[in-house]
């Protein structure tokens, strides 16, 4: 009944206006838009009047659409999407836009006042699909740091990402507001909530375990060799470690000094040795659980620094074996 009597106010309101407001303003009074025409003889009034019924066309909207029920999208989750109390009309108000004229004859300001349905739509659509892109953005980063073991930036990137699906639920709304067809809208929250359980379990799988950090210091020949550490660090998390880049933050402390010296040239072959320090520390108690000092020869035709190269390629794979016989992996 109330919404019967708001329809019947609006269009006596046009009615009485006759065609006094300008011809081209016809084309928002068809369903495609949401819209109130006035007068007054200020313009101010006008304004006011247009801006208050057309706020109240959207209530009636909004007391109709009032709870969205998300479909069961898994066979086991159910969201419910709350709205009228939870958004304010107010907020959509900034979609409205305004025409003004005023008619000599009669003495009186006409307004327009109008939200372009389509235009709304793609608004919120927007929200959305901005919404859905930064998850798969974090997701698709997140399993780049597990994959190099730096899980704790992959949560971190996640943690930041749900947060952003808090308001989902006001843009959904919204968008059956604005007359989004159902199917639209479904495919929209299929999307949004495969992102937010894909988001969910990640998390839940990094929550627990304990974190690595691994500090190297590799020279050859006086030039930095950052090579090793990086390298030792990728064959670590493929076996699952968690690494950080603070020392501090970690639970176990890696450190690694190596350094490349010259042993000689012989018939056109350059030679080396690549000695390496390996410690192992805890880092709540200061424990240190494992040291050792290890060297590998290198060889190669070219240069000492090939040479020292090759020295690296193999006592990375010896500082490997001895960290993961004792760190338990």
């Amino acid at each position: 009944m109330r919404r019967f009597f708001t329809i019947a106010f609006l269009l006596a309101s046009i009615i009485a206006l006759g065609q006094n407001y300008p011809s081209e303003w016809t084309r928002y009074t068809s369903d495609a838009y949401f819209h109130d025409i006035e007068s007054a003889t200020t313009k101010q009034d006008a304004l006011e009047l247009a801006r208050t019924n057309l706020a109240r066309q959207i209530q009636v909207k909004v007391n109709e659409v009032s709870q969205m029920d998300k479909n069961v999208v898994d066979g086991k989750s159910r969201i419910i999407y709350n709205s009228t109390k939870s958004f304010s009309t107010g907020v959509d108000m900034n979609l409205a836009e305004t025409r003004s004229s005023y008619n000599d004859a009669l003495g009186k300001y006409y307004v327009l006042a109008y939200i372009d349905k389509a235009a709304a739509n793609a608004f919120y659509e927007n929200e959305v699909k901005m919404l859905i892109s930064n998850a798969n953005n974090a997701i698709s980063i997140a399993k780049n740091y597990i994959s190099t073991g730096y899980k704790q930036k992959a949560k971190a990137e996640l943690e930041k990402v749900q947060q952003q699906f808090d308001g989902a639920g006001k843009s959904f709304f919204w968008l059956n507001v604005f007359g989004m067809n159902e199917l639209q809208i479904q495919n929209y929250l299929k999307q949004v909530h495969d992102c937010e359980q894909t988001v969910k379990q990640m998390l839940s799988e990094l929550e627990y375990g304990t974190t690595y950090c691994v500090v190297c210091e590799a020279d050859l020949f006086g030039k930095r060799y950052v090579k090793l550490g990086n390298e030792v660090k990728g064959d670590l998390s493929d076996s699952g470690c968690n690494f950080v880049d603070n020392p501090s933050d970690a639970d176990i402390v890696i450190r690694i000094q190596a350094s490349a010296r010259k042993y000689n040239e012989f018939q056109g072959a350059y030679f080396t040795y690549v000695d390496a320090a390996v410690n192992i520390d805890k880092n709540a108690t200061g424990q240190r659980i494992f040291e050792d000092e290890i060297s590998v020869k290198g060889a190669h035709t070219l240069s000492y620094d090939e040479a020292a190269r090759d020295g690296y390629k193999q006592i990375r794979k010896d500082i490997v074996k001895l960290l993961k016989e004792n760190i338990k992996l």
